[in-house]
Order: structure tokens, then sequence, then C-alpha cells
């Protein structure tokens, strides 16, 4: 028997990354859950399509000061400097950037 549980129901501890339930309606603990979550934005907002577009101009500019290549036996590591997010890219970032509060 599944029950379908509102988010109010729920104890949530986002810095534990912890979910509590309740208990449930015949006062015996729940012993399975399944979570759905959703996220995200069904369409790209202009301003990340203009960051994306921005990033990838800076790389362009001066490859060389951007990537640094290392090697761990047969895989390679590709290594970029923060200077790919410019003043401009971090302005068009900043309200899809989650902050953590407290």
């Amino acid at each position: 028997m599944w029950n379908d549980l509102s988010v109010p129901d729920l104890d949530v501890s986002v810095d534990a990354g912890e979910l509590s339930l309740p208990v449930n309606a015949l006062g015996l603990a729940f012993s399975e859950i399944e979570v759905v979550y959703t996220a995200g934005l069904a369409a790209l907002p202009n301003p990340v399509k203009v960051a994306c577009a921005q990033i990838v101009r800076n790389a362009q500019s001066t490859p060389a000061l951007n990537v640094r290549r290392g090697r761990l036996d047969r895989m390679y590591i590709d290594y970029f400097s923060d200077s790919l997010l410019d003043d401009t890219v971090r302005e068009l970032l900043a309200p899809y950037v989650a902050q953590k509060v407290g």
C-alpha cells in the first residue's frame, strides 16, 4: 500500500541531506519510500545561454591560458582556469546560483 505525502508532511534537513517521515495512519513506521524530485527549467533562460556563449568565447580567445592537461595512467584530465568565468558571466549567472543560508 502506497501513501502519497505532501511536502509539508515531511521534515527535511538540507544541511544533513536527510528526509524524515511522519508515522503512517496505522501507527507503523514506513519500511520503503520512493522520492520523486523534479527540478530545473523547462527552457534555458536567455541570460544562461548568453553566459554559456561567453564562456566559449573566453576559452577560444586565450586557449593556452585556460586549459592544462594532466595524465593519470590512460586517462587525460583537463583543467580549466576560473578566468573563463569573467565578471560578465558571473553577473549573468548570479540569479541561478544557490546561496547557502545560515
